[in-house]
């Protein structure tokens, strides 16, 4: 056999690149438009500038995303669990405390904790400007906080590890609590001490869960 029969033998065949899944392609667009919406705001993005973000044909993402609004809603739904962690797994079992320190998120690791921060300032800000999207966060299921704390709130006085209070106004106090800290009306400056600011909030959070504490 030739030198060149052999190199042949070789080289690699080639064949058809091997496609993107549809889900990795799907979670990279919406990495791509929610990079876009906190950089520019919703009013300031256009389809054209989210396919340019994510490598690809605006025709192609139409083929997707039916339009912006659905783009901005399920980049929302995409990061939402950085937000809040519910519901619980059953068999969890831990501590109350350290159950609330992984509902509210505060475990994640500095860049995780940027992110959230930045998706809470995108969702306030777009939200005040666009009443509608608003709308469409709350409608569509995707931001229901509240009601999650709310009915995580319910299973823990049904087992009766917290003594029984009005589920809605609790659940509000404790978000207020929450992203009292995380979100204050003073923006941070400079480097943000993530584990300080989660124990400040649990800190306060005991003051609020010592008044619940279940009766022996």
């Amino acid at each position: 056999m030739s030198t060149a029969d052999d190199a042949n033998r070789k080289m690699p065949r080639r064949g058809r690149p091997k496609s993107v899944p549809d889900e990795e392609r799907r979670a990279h667009i919406l990495e791509a438009a929610m990079t876009a919406f906190i950089d520019k705001g919703f009013a300031h993005v256009t389809m054209a500038d989210i396919a340019r973000q994510a490598g690809m044909s605006k025709r192609d993402l139409y083929k997707l995303f039916a339009d912006k609004r659905e783009l901005f809603a399920d980049s929302i739904a995409f990061r939402r669990h950085l937000i809040i962690d519910l519901p619980r797994p059953a068999e969890e079992g831990l501590p109350l405390r350290e159950t609330l320190r992984r509902v509210f998120r505060l475990d994640l690791d500095d860049r995780s904790a940027a992110e959230r921060d930045a998706l809470m300032t995108l969702i306030n800000r777009e939200s005040l400007i666009f009443p509608e999207l608003n709308a469409l966060l709350y409608d569509s299921g995707i931001l229901r906080s509240r009601e999650l704390v709310m009915a995580w709130l319910e299973s823990e006085m049904a087992a009766g590890r917290i003594r029984r209070a009005d589920t809605r106004r609790l659940a509000g106090m404790m978000m207020d609590i929450v992203f009292g800290v995380l979100q204050p009306r003073r923006r941070h400056q400079g480097h943000i001490d993530r584990a300080a600011q989660g124990e400040e909030v649990l800190a306060r959070l005991d003051i609020l869960l010592a008044g619940l504490a279940a009766v022996a």
